[in-house]
């Protein structure tokens, strides 16, 4: 689901925080955060097959999470590589049982990682927002791919 405050293209912006009232990247709303029956997931295109050193996720950061925290933080993801003219995704990390990042980055290191899509696949959502409190949502503020 997009809209002019909140789609994909919020996630490559360069702005490393939430704007308010934007909420940057969001996904659909779940109506829990076990998602691992239908995975939800953001792809990023890099233009061209390259090698990734790490991948830094920015949560949002415009409000917090119900209870406290960063809203919309994945718990359990990994992260996926698909070469330029591929049709299978490699697992280049598995994060599992993540502590909510209270709204700081969080830096994944990658080894022998190589492709032009990136994906972020979440099978567990982290805290709701506090202005969703029943809405389990994927939420980027910013992805940055080195």
């Amino acid at each position: 689901m997009e809209n002019s405050d909140w789609g994909k293209t919020r996630v490559l912006d360069g702005t490393l925080t939430s704007v308010t009232g934007t909420k940057d990247f969001t996904s659909i709303d779940f109506p829990s955060a076990d998602v691992s029956a239908t995975p939800v997931w953001i792809e990023v295109d890099l233009g061209a097959d390259r090698a990734i050193a790490s991948v830094t996720l920015h949560p949002r950061t415009d409000t917090g999470g119900t209870g406290g925290g960063a809203a919309g933080f994945p718990v359990d993801f990994t992260l996926q590589v698909r070469a330029d003219g591929g049709s299978t995704y490699t697992t280049a990390r598995t994060v599992s049982g993540r502590p909510n990042p209270n709204g700081a980055a969080q830096t994944y290191t990658l080894s022998s990682a190589t492709g032009r899509y990136l994906r972020l696949q979440a099978t567990r959502l982290g805290t709701p927002a506090a202005d969703e409190t029943t809405k389990y949502r994927l939420q980027r503020a910013e992805i940055r791919v080195v």
